[in-house]
């Protein structure tokens, strides 16, 4: 047997071959900051080489890079626009217009004071998503159950932190609603408040323009250029007391400062407080003037012409529009916040007070409307010289010019008029029904009226309602004499947005914002400093707070929250510094020193150190004229 042979040597791997192992490359990611500068640089003229070399990458990224110039400085435009740290972008275009809408909704509920739940959300977002579909034309979207997992991570994304979504049940809150009369009556009590002198206030927002949605008007809106009948919205502040002797005067805010209809009228002396905001809601900042210029100076005027003690107790719910500022605004106004999710069992402007007005005002319009077409078409009737029977083409002629009688009607119908109709309708509300309406906030306390004779039956919502009802009926033109009750409640309720009017929204708003109104809306620098200012106020203020944890948490989401204004603040700065320094230097351009010996060298600085201390000098007399805000 032959003897096995010496072994194989050991095969060196260092030597080169087909099975040497390759080294492994990095891999190197360039930020988007980085991508931006490269391109400015190639914008300058920079070689392609030269960059690939600084940066160390292969000269195809820098091709790539220029390449997607375009999107990436999109992208760098959103992100200091916005301040976003990572923008995620979405393959589903569908899902990503669903929520951007989707938070404009959460926004809406949160400012009209109403609690949402998880599955409500979810069954929201997945109507939305539907009707999004429908609006792009796409008759297969992708799948989208709305998850929990989803509203987590959409939560996440659009930083909802200050909008409560409840958990499975979110309604009113019946505890709270059976314990509070009690606490309030001790309040009434200690204070000795008489039924004179207890106020509650409610805002509410009217379609004042909005028609029943048989109407051939409403079903025909896209065909009415430059009518969007149904998006007239305005916000009424309605208070009254609770013995029904002081209805005050109605506050109404709008979009603009003066419309058109009031041009030759003094806004400070019309039948209501006028208020504006950018639309039409009611804000933090804007309950405070109401508070200090319509409610205070209006409640002293009646408790001086009543002979009754200027001490006031005012119950508003906790809609985030109400400053909790207002608790001691006043050292004659007592504020109290009804407790949160009982709006519609406690708070008497929720009770009926409100829908009355609003079918009161329902049926003046109608009213207005079927006289106007009536009056019209009796003149038409006049001239027309057949007065035997008509054939059909005359009829279906006369149905033309009735509808056209009816669009030029809400042509007319302003704004001025619809208030005139407001406060026509608040002051018929009868002192009874007044009183009705804080049976619930009030139970268990004794009533104790200044005026024992109550004037005027209770108006019941039902019967408001029937009355709408009939005066709609009575429109001669298509549509009206098919509207219902239910028609009538959906005219004067606010309700919460549906999702084809969520998209419809967002379309009327994209067309709306244009250059021309994008400029008339800016930031400038001293507006980004003064908020910057304020913060470091607000930290300062309340920095010898005990619980250093609270402060601590506080301070943080704070300055999270002011990050995306910082930034700009940050870059207007450095990009008026550039300005300003290339401008001086194309002013005053260096001139090459000529001395080399010491004396002059010395000279020489001196002079460099004072052009550098006039260059900085010009550059911070021109930070208060930097460019506007983004």
């Amino acid at each position: 047997m032959a003897s096995a042979g010496p072994p194989p040597p050991e095969r060196n791997l260092s030597l080169p071959g087909p099975n040497r192992p390759k080294p492994k490359k990095t891999r190197r990611s360039l930020s988007y900051e980085i991508k931006y500068k490269i391109i400015q640089e190639l914008e300058k003229g920079t070689r392609q080489v030269d960059l690939a070399r600084q940066h160390g990458v292969n000269e195809s990224t820098i091709r790539t890079i220029k390449k997607d110039a375009a999107k990436i400085k999109e992208h760098m435009n959103i992100t200091k626009s916005t301040g976003a740290s990572m923008i995620k972008y979405f393959h589903n275009q569908v899902l990503l217009k669903t929520e951007k809408l989707l938070v404009s909704y959460l926004v809406r509920q949160a400012r009209r004071n109403m609690a949402v739940d998880t599955r409500s959300v979810k069954e929201y977002a997945r109507e939305l998503y539907a009707a999004v579909s429908r609006k792009m034309g796409i008759t297969e979207p992708k799948p989208f159950n709305a998850s929990s997992g989803w509203l987590q991570r959409f939560k996440m994304r659009n930083k909802i932190t200050n909008i409560n979504i409840g958990g499975e049940e979110a309604s009113a809150d019946r505890v709270a609603a059976r314990e509070f009369p009690p606490f309030l009556r001790e309040i009434m009590e200690e204070g000795q408040y008489t039924d004179d002198q207890v106020f509650n206030m409610d805002e509410s927002g009217l379609f004042w323009k909005k028609l029943p949605p048989k109407t051939f008007v409403v079903k025909n809106a896209s065909k009415i250029r430059g009518q969007k009948l149904q998006k007239e919205r305005i916000t009424v502040l309605f208070t009254t007391n609770d013995s029904g002797t002081c209805k005050l005067k109605l506050s109404v805010i709008h979009t603009a400062r003066k419309p058109h209809a009031y041009k030759s009228m003094d806004m400070t002396k019309l039948n209501v407080h006028w208020l504006t905001a950018r639309k039409a809601w009611m804000f933090s900042a804007l309950s405070l003037s109401w508070f200090d210029d319509c409610f205070v100076p209006d409640v002293k005027k009646f408790c001086e012409q009543q002979n009754v003690p200027f001490k006031i107790l005012l119950l508003l719910d906790k809609a985030p529009g109400h400053s909790p500022l207002l608790l001691d605004r006043h050292p004659n106004v007592k504020v109290v916040f009804l407790p949160p999710n009982t709006t519609s069992i406690l708070q008497p402007m929720d009770q009926e007070l409100i829908c009355n007005v609003k079918a009161a005002f329902s049926t003046k319009k109608f009213k207005l409307l079927n006289d106007y077409t009536n009056t019209r078409e009796a003149l038409r009737n006049l001239s027309d010289t057949t007065t035997d029977s008509k054939s059909e083409d005359d009829e279906d002629q006369q149905l033309a010019e009735q509808q056209v009688l009816l669009k030029q009607f809400w042509r007319i119908f302003n704004i001025k008029k619809a208030v005139d109709f407001l406060v026509e309708a608040w002051d018929q509300l009868s002192v009874a029904t007044v009183r009705h309406a804080w049976r619930h906030v009030l139970q268990g306390i004794p009533a104790v009226r200044q005026s024992q004779s109550v004037t005027g039956e209770v108006q019941t919502v039902a019967v408001a309602v029937d009355l709408a009802r009939e005066a709609a009926q009575s429109v001669t033109a298509a549509g009206f004499s098919e509207t219902t009750n239910d028609d009538i409640l959906e005219v004067i309720r606010d309700p919460a947005v549906t999702t084809d009017e969520m998209v419809d929204d967002d379309d009327v708003s994209e067309e709306a914002g244009g250059a021309s109104s994008q400029e008339e809306r800016r930031l400038s620098h001293s507006n980004f400093r003064g908020a910057i200012e304020c913060i470091e106020k607000v930290t300062l203020l309340l920095s010898d707070d005990p619980d250093a944890n609270r402060y601590e948490i506080f301070t943080t989401q704070l300055l999270q929250t002011m990050e995306p204004y910082i930034k700009v603040y940050h870059d207007n700065i450095n990009t008026s510094r550039q300005q300003s320094i290339t401008e001086f230097f194309a002013r005053n351009p260096p001139q090459p020193a000529q001395a080399s010996d010491s004396d002059r060298g010395r000279d020489s600085d001196d002079d460099f150190e004072g052009f550098v201390r006039e260059a900085l000098v010009s550059v911070d007399d021109t930070d208060e004229d930097s460019p506007e805000g983004q």
